[in-house]
């Protein structure tokens, strides 16, 4: 099977389509501010303590998240070990198939992921 060669020209001016920088945030919908999520939703914290996360490249605040104190951190704990009782009821097999459409949102969503 041949390989049709291209002219010069034909090379010079082609047009490529380039996926946005890594770094940049452009394609990422980043919220002004987070709360905690615990219990399968977000939830106001018992803290009211924010941080900024700030973007390496430029030194801009991305976002402002919640400190969570010891309250926030009982919640999520409580909540994780009720999780974790209905989880353990589930059948390997399902459980399976769950992780692994998690692990294909967190796949489709890596570059967001990495940028946040």
């Amino acid at each position: 099977m041949a390989i049709a060669k291209r002219s010069r020209t034909e090379l010079a001016t082609q047009r490529f389509e380039y996926a946005p920088a890594p770094e940049s945030t452009d394609h990422v919908k980043i919220e002004k501010r987070y709360d905690l999520f615990i219990g399968g939703r977000m939830v106001k914290a018992h803290s009211q303590k924010r941080f900024p996360t700030i973007n390496p490249s430029n030194e801009e605040k991305l976002s402002e998240v919640v400190e969570a104190d010891e309250v926030d951190v009982d919640r999520a704990v409580k909540a994780a070990s009720k999780a974790f009782d209905s989880w353990s009821r589930i059948g390997a097999s399902r459980r399976a198939r769950y992780l692994f459409r998690i692990s294909r949102i967190l796949q489709e969503r890596a570059r967001e992921l990495a940028v946040v």
